[in-house]
């Protein structure tokens, strides 16, 4: 038996959540074309952040006998709340990981207070009504759309696809919920990425808009007998720069507005891991792929304790994950089904939110 929380982020001020971009140029390398003197937040917080905030909350309120400035006491404790490493991806067998008592998450969606009323959003399908000749015809959410021909010299994949929320009724643009926040800096040179007087660099952080109260809300599944509810109202870091976030935590689920379904599609309601030959099941895709990188931690050994610190931090490999909002097609039920075997089969991925669908 488990019980199911859910639990709202709500940005104390400014927030930056990191990607895949650093301060960085020169030497030719993989990570060159990421490399920029602009960084820029994400407007989401990455699942691994949220089981890490998660990991350390549950850890910090375990008791003197299992944590305290900042070093972990009793490994066996420890072990026992939050599992003994953090995220990692097995490519061989993706199974389910042992994080303690959270035993998942689900992935991170906007909600928004207008009117004490309270509206989920989630990420709308990448899609756009399409018209081109000699193409074939069909319906999504009722509304007529045509699959391109490719072969066209005109066509553009991405012309005209915007990111967009739903409520299932409505789409949101991005910049209605979320407010760019620039600050200005002369302390890292762009070369070398050493500290320097004279150097200069841009970062964006982002805040909510003012239009309505909004907050990052996911649902999480813990040990039966394990009250989460009981950290409500603490303070809690996420991301970067002293990103601080108030948690609120309920054991009252609020379900999301049906998002209809379409028959001969699959559309990704969050990031989602899959391989070139999962991809070729589908007969045609609107897609977009976000770079995906996470720390890695263990309960480390040292001389006299036990402890997470930044000593004992790795950080991933690179991957290339398939971006919220987009949308599979199918010429037979067959290769749709097992396209969803596929990213259901992922299971540590599922674990923490990732290769959600609808």
């Amino acid at each position: 038996m488990s019980k199911k929380y859910q639990i709202t982020l709500t940005p104390v001020d400014k927030y930056f959540f990191g990607g895949d971009m650093k301060f960085k140029v020169g030497n030719k390398g993989e990570e060159e074309h990421y490399a920029s003197y602009i960084i820029r937040s994400e407007m989401f917080p990455q699942q691994t952040s949220l089981l890490g905030m998660l990991r350390f909350l549950i850890l910090k309120n375990g008791g003197k006998e299992v944590f305290t400035e900042g070093k972990i006491q009793d490994p066996e404790k420890a072990k026992d709340l939050i599992g003994e490493q953090s995220f990692v991806v097995d490519e061989t067998k993706h199974e389910k990981k042992n994080f303690g008592k959270i035993l998942g998450l689900s992935h991170v969606k906007i909600r928004r207070m207008c009117g004490g009323q309270c509206i989920d959003l989630d990420f709308a399908p990448l899609f756009k009504e399409i018209d081109f000749s000699n193409s074939s015809s069909g319906t999504y959410n009722l509304k007529p759309f045509c699959i391109p021909d490719i072969t066209e010299n005109d066509y553009k994949a991405k012309d005209g696809l915007s990111t967009l929320l739903t409520d299932g009724v409505k789409t949101y643009p991005l910049d209605e919920i979320f407010k760019e926040n620039r600050r200005m800096g002369i302390d890292r040179n762009i070369n070398t990425g050493k500290t320097e007087d004279n150097a200069m660099f841009k970062q964006i952080s982002y805040r909510f808009s003012d239009k309505s109260h909004y907050c990052f809300v996911f649902d999480v599944e813990v040990s039966e007998g394990f009250a989460l509810d009981k950290y409500n109202g603490q303070m809690v870091s996420v991301g970067a720069d002293n990103s601080q976030f108030i948690i609120s935590i309920s054991d009252t689920i609020v379900t999301n507005p049906d998002i209809k379904p379409v028959n001969n599609a699959v559309y990704l309601l969050s990031p989602a891991f899959l391989t070139q030959e999962d991809v070729r099941l589908a007969k045609f895709a609107i897609t977009n792929l976000v770079p995906f990188r996470f720390l890695k931690s263990t309960l480390a050994n040292t001389p006299d304790s036990y402890r997470i610190t930044r000593g004992g931090l790795g950080r991933s490999k690179r991957y290339e994950l398939y971006a919220p909002g987009s949308v599979f097609y199918f010429d037979t039920e067959e290769n749709r089904m097992n396209f969803i075997n596929k990213l259901e089969e992922k299971q540590e991925f599922r674990q923490i939110g990732y290769n959600e669908y609808k």
